[in-house]
């Protein structure tokens, strides 16, 4: 995807998140906190021309569907684009400060996906609490590196 993809991506994210109720929620509000986060980082990873900005989509680490002139997709290898999660592949490159900065906040929100999504450890207020403040620092980097393009 591309940048501005991604920045539209974010604002659907968060206007769903708006409507949801962190705790009544959580899976629905968690999920989609965590894909705008990674929408943040994907979108931050092209603008510093690590990542390519392809209309092709990452179904598993090197592997992307492609979309077909039939409008279907297929699944190719390809070089990295999106990731799926952030070290979901590996980036070998420098990362920026700002962005590993961004990838970090995601990394503590994704330390409750397994427990919290299923079903090992209840989501609490505080855990909510800590994920939305990662997502908030994770925005808040990239309207630093993308000034002017609002998520």
């Amino acid at each position: 995807m591309n940048v501005a993809s991604h920045l539209q991506k974010i604002r659907k994210l968060e206007a769903l998140r708006s409507r949801l109720d962190p705790m009544d929620d959580f899976e629905l509000w968690f999920w989609s906190a965590m894909n705008a986060g990674t929408h943040a980082v994907n979108a931050a990873l092209h603008d510093a021309k690590i990542t390519r900005a392809d209309d092709v989509f990452p179904a598993q680490p090197g592997v992307y569907l492609v979309p077909q002139p039939d409008s279907s997709v297929r699944p190719a290898f390809h070089p990295l684009g999106d990731v799926l999660h952030v070290g979901r592949p590996k980036i070998d490159a420098p990362i920026p400060e700002d962005v590993a900065a961004m990838m970090h906040e995601m990394e503590l929100i994704e330390h409750h996906r397994d427990p919290c999504i299923r079903g090992e450890r209840p989501p609490t207020p505080a855990i909510a609490q800590q994920c939305e403040r990662a997502l908030r620092r994770c925005l808040e980097l990239l309207g630093k590196r993308l000034p002017g393009a609002q998520p």
